[in-house]
């Protein structure tokens, strides 16, 4: 937990108050910073504040990076009249901050230091969703720039990152490039990640879901839960989920003069039982012209061969099919017409 650092050094006299002997000893210093320990992202910015026991100390703040053994000055700044400061910094490795007040006649002189650890950025560039047995390319960059640097790209399961990739970063840029072909369909949580070194603590990108969608006869996603296909010259109706064909049903369409609509449309209304020639429940995905699936008050007419043109352009089916349906599909639920 981030705390407050408080440092008193020992009474360090001027020339002038050794002067004569016996002298009175300079008064104690106070000077707190915080947060004594800070972690930013690459390109931000820390703040740091606190206060000194003597009104307007003029102070002095110095910096030592990683890597650095000495203490070099960044800037002076004076502190209010209560003996409050605020200062901004933006290391760009891990750094320690020392604010140091030199003392005066009356004061003993006083120093702090606190350290602000930096996190790489770590952006990436994932594709949305690709079918099983191709390949994508997972892209990605680092800054700043790791030079001969390399980059973990971690999959979440079950809670826990575990490792898919290791590739390195390319010198002249600090980017990636990895081809990914998945073994398995279903939703991807991915990220990159890079190790710490003495420079910067370890980084993350955001996690990214990629999509492996299942082949499938009508290339629907798997990301949706439900999702039904029409295929009208086949006067059939597929209901999928999450990308796996569970029942195909034989359905009747639009008649001449009432064509089935082909186009991808959502049930907007549901209604049961639906009465009269929409038998026993009816879902509705077209508002205009009240296009609907729906059971039927004419079962025998499903039993002919195709085609099937007895409608006013909706999908009619077995009651107790239509029912099956109607009890998986919500409003929301994607419809596809197909030719």
């Amino acid at each position: 937990m981030a705390g407050v650092v408080t440092l008193l050094l020992a009474t360090a006299l001027t020339p002038a108050a050794h002067a004569a002997e016996g002298a009175a000893e300079l008064a104690p210093t106070t000077l707190t910073v915080s947060p004594a320990l800070q972690t930013i992202t690459y390109h931000g910015r820390a703040t740091l504040s606190g206060s000194v026991s003597v009104a307007d100390a003029q102070l002095v703040l110095l910096q030592q990076p990683a890597g650095e053994t000495d203490w070099t000055e960044l800037q002076t700044l004076t502190a209010g009249p209560d003996g409050a400061f605020k200062l901004t910094v933006a290391p760009t490795v891990n750094t320690d901050y020392k604010l140091a007040f030199a003392g005066d006649p009356e004061h003993d002189a006083a120093e702090a230091t606190v350290t602000v650890h930096v996190r790489p950025r770590v952006l990436t560039n994932f594709p949305v969703s690709l079918w099983l047995g191709g390949a994508v390319t997972l892209r990605g960059s680092v800054a700043p720039a790791h030079v001969e640097g390399t980059v973990v790209i971690e999959r979440l399961v079950e809670g826990a990152w575990q490792t898919l990739a290791t590739t390195p970063l390319r010198a002249t840029s600090s980017d990636f490039v990895y081809r990914w072909t998945p073994s398995t369909f279903g939703f991807f949580h991915l990220r990159a990640r890079v190790d710490a070194d003495a420079d910067h603590l370890a980084g993350a990108s955001a996690a990214s879901r990629v999509i492996v969608n299942r082949p499938n006869a009508h290339k629907v996603p798997y990301k949706f839960e439900h999702y039904i296909v029409i295929v009208v010259h086949e006067y059939r109706l597929y209901y999928y989920e999450h990308g796996k064909m569970v029942r195909a049903f034989n359905v009747a369409l639009g008649r001449p003069g009432f064509p089935t609509p082909i186009g991808t449309f959502h049930i907007y209304g549901k209604r049961r039982p639906g009465g009269g020639a929409l038998g026993s429940c009816a879902m509705f995905y077209r508002r205009s012209g009240g296009i609907a699936i729906h059971g039927t008050n004419e079962p025998w007419l499903l039993s002919l061969r195709v085609p099937r043109n007895f409608s006013h352009g909706c999908a009619r089916m077995h009651n107790d099919q239509a029912l099956w349906l109607y009890y998986r599909c919500p409003v929301g639920t994607t419809v596809h017409n197909l030719r």
